[in-house]
């Protein structure tokens, strides 16, 4: 029997290699004749561009850059082919989020500087992994250590963050880099949300990133502020397309300034693995996350595996740390799946015993 191995990381508890390792460990003890083959995978949120370099044979390449309090970080991109992959949550992730925090006070700078860096290495397809970060600048960060120039209203160049973007009084993008022009640059992400509006970056997403009310009215005026600004200058009308307003409008910043692409993340991983190639040959496919939900579906990991398989008839069989959602809405190739913290058990017991929950969990599957 061929089995496929294509999990998620189960947030803040596993990543997605220690899954599949315990998982294929379980498996081999039932049966050592199962050929067994792991992906890790990501749908261009944290822990994408590990799952992507592992999965793929890449490697990493580290370097200093401004951090999200224009502090020095150490971050690193990823390099396969011509290829590089950059994890914006690696520069402007929640690791870095201060209980003082707010996405008004974060720049992405130094997402501008990974994607300088990998220009100075002649990379010529960039991907920009946008999900986990903790910003709302617009991109305006990320711009500015690419060559654009932000003014405020005494004619002073600044760098904008999200409480001080309505204060751009002009904006001059003549001085881009002009080695951009050369390569492809993807925005990956998991959400269609435009820039601004009520699902908008700012009212969608600035809550969850630690914003009151009156900062998310103040960031959202400034987003729709900035694209005025494109707009009325330089004709760049992207304010509602699917995705720009991801990371804080991050997306919006890369197709705006830079002319990149919004791209699915988990469908350009998957193109990139070649995963229906790797699936024709398999007979069972094992996936999960930390929860199913109403969300996996909808350009998540699961979603996406769960429609390439269906094109091959393939059985899957889902593995996750919490179930919330109708069982009997599961597509037809996803009729078994298991709950690793089937008692549902608080956050810090799960984080101490998930590893002794999967392995027990996997005792119970009967292939």
């Amino acid at each position: 029997m061929k089995i496929l191995l294509a999990f998620d990381s189960f947030k803040n508890t596993l990543s997605s290699k220690q899954v599949a390792r315990t998982v294929k460990e379980e498996l081999l003890k039932k049966n050592d004749k199962y050929e067994i083959t792991s992906l890790e995978i990501g749908d261009g949120g944290e822990g994408s561009v590990n799952a992507i370099i592992n999965a793929l044979g890449g490697k990493k390449r580290y370097k200093r850059i401004i951090g999200p309090h224009f502090e020095e970080i150490r971050t690193y991109i990823g390099i396969y082919g011509d290829a590089c992959f950059i994890e914006s949550a690696s520069v402007v992730g929640f690791k870095y989020h201060n209980d003082s925090d707010t996405p008004s006070n974060i720049s992405t700078f130094g997402i501008g500087q990974l994607i300088k860096y990998a220009l100075d290495l002649k990379i010529k397809n960039i991907y920009v992994c946008l999900g986990g970060t903790t910003s709302n600048d617009g991109g305006c960060g990320l711009a500015c250590a690419l060559g654009a120039k932000f003014y405020d209203k005494n004619n002073k160049e600044f760098i904008p963050m999200g409480k001080y973007l309505n204060d751009i009084s002009d904006v001059d993008l003549t001085n881009l880099d002009n080695r951009l022009k050369d390569v492809n640059i993807y925005a990956l992400c998991d959400v269609v949300n435009p820039l601004c509006g009520i699902n908008g970056a700012s009212y969608v997403y600035g809550p969850q990133k630690n914003a009151n009310e009156e900062e998310v009215k103040l960031m959202d005026e400034g987003l729709s502020h900035l694209h005025k600004l494109l707009l009325s200058k330089y004709q760049i009308n992207n304010k509602d397309v699917a995705g720009s307003g991801a990371a804080g409008g991050l997306g919006y910043g890369i197709i705006s300034f830079l002319n990149g692409k919004i791209r699915k993340g988990i469908e350009t991983i998957l193109d990139l693995y070649k995963f229906n190639d790797i699936i024709k040959d398999v007979d069972i496919i094992f996936t999960g996350e930390g929860k199913l939900d109403s969300q996996s579906f909808f350009g998540k990991v699961i979603g996406g595996i769960v429609a390439r398989a269906s094109i091959y008839n393939k059985k899957i069989i889902g593995i996750f740390g919490i179930i919330d959602y109708d069982l009997s809405l599961l597509p037809d190739c996803m009729k078994e799946v298991y709950e690793t913290n089937y008692l549902h058990k608080d956050f810090e017991y799960v984080k101490k015993h998930a590893l002794r929950d999967l392995r027990n969990t996997i005792k119970k599957i009967q292939l």
